[in-house]
Parts: C-alpha cells; sequence; structure tokens
C-alpha cells in the first residue's frame, strides 16, 4: 500500500473515530485542550541536518464544567446511606506549559520531544434540589468531599517522544506531510481505582496526570498551498492504549483530527482559523468501563502569527467549543469551556 494511501485512509478513520469515541472519566484533566499542532506553523521547507526547533505552548482554559446527580449521603458514623436528590458541581481551571523539542539528525528526519506540566484549579459545590435537613445536609457535604474537593494539583504530565518524517512536496508541488511515530513516557502522577474507593467511602481523586502506561503515538501534519497566501492544513494525533498499567487502569483511546485554513497578511503577519474533533474511548478499571466517562467535542480556533525575527514567530489563539456531548449524566465527565492558547517557537538552523 502506498504511502498517500495509508495518509489517506487514516484521517479517514480517525474522523470515523470521532463520530464513535466515547470519553474517558474527566477528559479534561488527562487532555485538558485539543493538542497544539505547531507543525502547521513551521513553513513546508526541507528540513536540513542539524536544525533545532524549540516551541513553548501555553494553554489555559477556564470554566470547564463537570458534575452529576446524586442520592448517597456519608452520616457521622461513617455509614454510607440513600437519601434525596441532589447535584454534585464542579468546576475546573486549568494551564497547561508545554516545552517541545524537535532535532533533526538526518535530512527531514527528526526527533520531537514534549515535555507539559499542568496546574488544574477545581472548584465544588452542592445544589440541593429537594427538601433536606441541616444534618442531611452536613451528611451530604461530607460525601461530595470523599469524590471532590476544592483544591489545586500541579505536576508533569507524560511525555511523548516520536521520531518524525518529512514528505516534500506530496500531493502537491506546494505541500508537505510530516508523519510521527513514538510513544508516551509513563512519568504523571496516576491514581488507585477511584470507583472501588468510592464504594467503599474511602477518600480518592479522579484527576490523573498520566496513564501509567508506554502508549503507542501516532500523528499526520499536512499542509498545502491553495495560493501565494492561502494555505490549507489537515491534522490527525492519536494515543491508542492496550495494557493496564499497576492500578489495573486501562487509559482511553484518544484521537484529534481537524482541519485548518491560513492566510497571509505580509511577511510577519497571517491568520488562521481552524475546526477539529477530540474524543476519547471509555477507560477501564480492572477490566470495568469507567462510568465517569462520555465526550465527542467539536471545537474551533482562531490563531494569529507574528513572525518576529527570522526563526522566531508568536502565536497566540482563542479555542471554544462548538459542539459537545457527554454520553452519561450520571458521571464526572468534564465539558470544555472558553480556552486561551499561546505559541512561542524558535529555530535554530545550522549553517
Amino acid at each position: 500500500m502506498s504511502l498517500r494511501r495509508i495518509f489517506i485512509i487514516t484521517l479517514l478513520f480517525s474522523f470515523f473515530l470521532c463520530e464513535r469515541a466515547n470519553a474517558q472519566a474527566c477528559p479534561a484533566c488527562s487532555n485538558p485542550a485539543l493538542q497544539s499542532s505547531e507543525k502547521l506553523e513551521a513553513g513546508i521547507d526541507t528540513l536540513h541536518k542539524g536544525t533545532f526547533r524549540t516551541t513553548l505552548n501555553v494553554t489555559n482554559g477556564y470554566g470547564y464544567q463537570g458534575g452529576h446527580p446524586e442520592r448517597t449521603q456519608f452520616s457521622a458514623s461513617g455509614q454510607l446511606v440513600e437519601g434525596g436528590l441532589h447535584e454534585h458541581s464542579v468546576e475546573l481551571d486549568f494551564f497547561r506549559i508545554e516545552l517541545s523539542l524537535e532535532h533533526t539528525f538526518k535530512t527531514n528526519w527528526s526527533l520531537w520531544l514534549r515535555i507539559p506540566y499542568d496546574i488544574k484549579i477545581q472548584r465544588v459545590g452542592v445544589s440541593f434540589t429537594d427538601n433536606f435537613t441541616e444534618q442531611e445536609k452536613e451528611d451530604i457535604v461530607r460525601n461530595r468531599d470523599i469524590h471532590h474537593r476544592g483544591e489545586t494539583y500541579n505536576g508533569i504530565s507524560d511525555l511523548r517522544l516520536f521520531a518524525a518524517h518529512r514528505f516534500n512536496k506530496f500531493l502537491g508541488d506546494k505541500a508537505r506531510l510530516d508523519v510521527a511515530i513514538g510513544t508516551s513516557l509513563p512519568l504523571g502522577k496516576t491514581e488507585k481505582n477511584p470507583l472501588l474507593a468510592g464504594q467503599r467511602a474511602e477518600k480518592h481523586l479522579h484527576i490523573q496526570f498520566g496513564t501509567g502506561t508506554f502508549d503507542p503515538l501516532i500523528e499526520l501534519h499536512y499542509v498545502t498551498g491553495l495560493s501565494k497566501r492561502v494555505s490549507l492544513a489537515l491534522f490527525t494525533i492519536n494515543k491508542v492504549p492496550f495494557y493496564v498499567n499497576n492500578h489495573d487502569y486501562q487509559g482511553p483511546l484518544e484521537t484529534t483530527s481537524g482541519i485548518g485554513l491560513g492566510v497571509s497578511l505580509s511577511k510577519w503577519l497571517s491568520l488562521r482559523a481552524s475546526f477539529a474533533n477530540f474524543s476519547q474511548s471509555q477507560a477501564k478499571w480492572n477490566g470495568v468501563k469507567d462510568p465517569n466517562s462520555g465526550l465527542i467535542s467539536f471545537n474551533g480556533t482562531i490563531m494569529v502569527s507574528f513572525k518576529l525575527l527570522k526563526g522566531l514567530s508568536i502565536t497566540p489563539g482563542y479555542r471554544f467549543p462548538i459542539y459537545q456531548q457527554t454520553v452519561s449524566d450520571e458521571g464526572d465527565t468534564f465539558t470544555y469551556g472558553p480556552t486561551f492558547v499561546l505559541n512561542a517557537s524558535y529555530a535554530f538552523t545550522k549553517n
């Protein structure tokens, strides 16, 4: 099978997955925003041996909404009891700072390393939909605090390491394709089974910073010039976990696919708008599907790119949800809120 056919089939497969995949519990926590595709900012030139690019991606999302209806109360004597209907409300703000390092060790062959650091700020509350006594309200809040707390979590997330190859003049004289295959590096903090902990009325955390496993990764980034000033971009970014970690957790399949249109206004200023889908399959704890799951999201992004110096570009942007659907109303799946992004990239070329 030719590489061109593989490229086209992979794109179609990724969009097919977007329509059918559900989501891991707290997708906003494990992958808080559509991943940056700085490949689409890098131009369509040949990558020469010795080229080094460093990119800093900063993502700030706020007002990501979670929560679920609940009937369980936790008494002062340590007993879980069923009671009236109420709702746990959970809101998440986050910052992700990701350093991307790329080194071209052979013409059009590169190594990519992405190092993310996450700060996750969680706020919680309770909505009382039935009439409760003060004692029942205390028991409800006590139960909520087992599952969700108003706290800030921070730490390094799983790294991503790739070997990548660039194909110039791919499906056109003004086009190029980057194909990257790699693995995640499980350095992010993981949690024990929160489903069992919840059943035992033990304090636990759903937010994780990694999967605890080496997960295969594949990315395709394609860009072509439609005219002297207009370019079209396609990309698909995929992670495929296939085994469990030491807590019997298997992460979800994650896929991000999208299309973008760029317009060059001058030598130093360009605009780009993109439309993308992000989805995750259900995670599993000891073979049991996580009920706190279910999200399919479609997002739009508007970005402005400034080329300030030779090799240096600064690109601020705004990402907004267009449509999203949670599979279950009973879980803690977060839906996306507004997101600001900033990309700063500098390329060192060997003379």
